[in-house]
């Protein structure tokens, strides 16, 4: 079986749901973080200052990137997709890219053991 690894990039507020989605499916871990960005997601509206409005130049989203057996992929997207995404144009992306080899640090496991 071979390893995959899974970078989401999804709206900021609903990193909190996609995160206890993928706690309950069992991950062995994931790690994230805050990025801006441009797509087809309308931007939010921001104080320009005195008393102005203009529409952000980025979105705030979050980035998720996970390694998991290729068997766990379908259910990682389902998970992702279902707590980020509401139907619309620009929710975000999901890359899936092939892993040769993973090594555990501390333990010095490697392949779908150091997961």
């Amino acid at each position: 079986m071979t390893m995959k690894k899974i970078e989401a990039i999804i709206p900021e507020e609903k990193l909190d749901s996609v995160f206890y989605a993928l706690v309950e499916l069992d991950i062995g871990g994931f790690t994230y973080f805050n990025v801006k960005g441009r797509g087809q997601r309308k931007r939010e509206m921001v104080s320009s200052g005195r008393g102005g409005r203009v529409e952000a130049t980025h979105n705030v989203n979050a980035i998720i990137i996970t390694v998991v057996n290729e068997s766990k992929v379908e259910a990682v997207v389902n998970a992702i997709t279902s707590h980020a995404g509401t139907g619309q144009a620009g929710e975000g992306k999901i890359f899936i890219y092939d892993v040769a080899d993973a090594v555990d640090v501390g333990t010095k496991k490697r392949g779908e053991s150091s997961l």
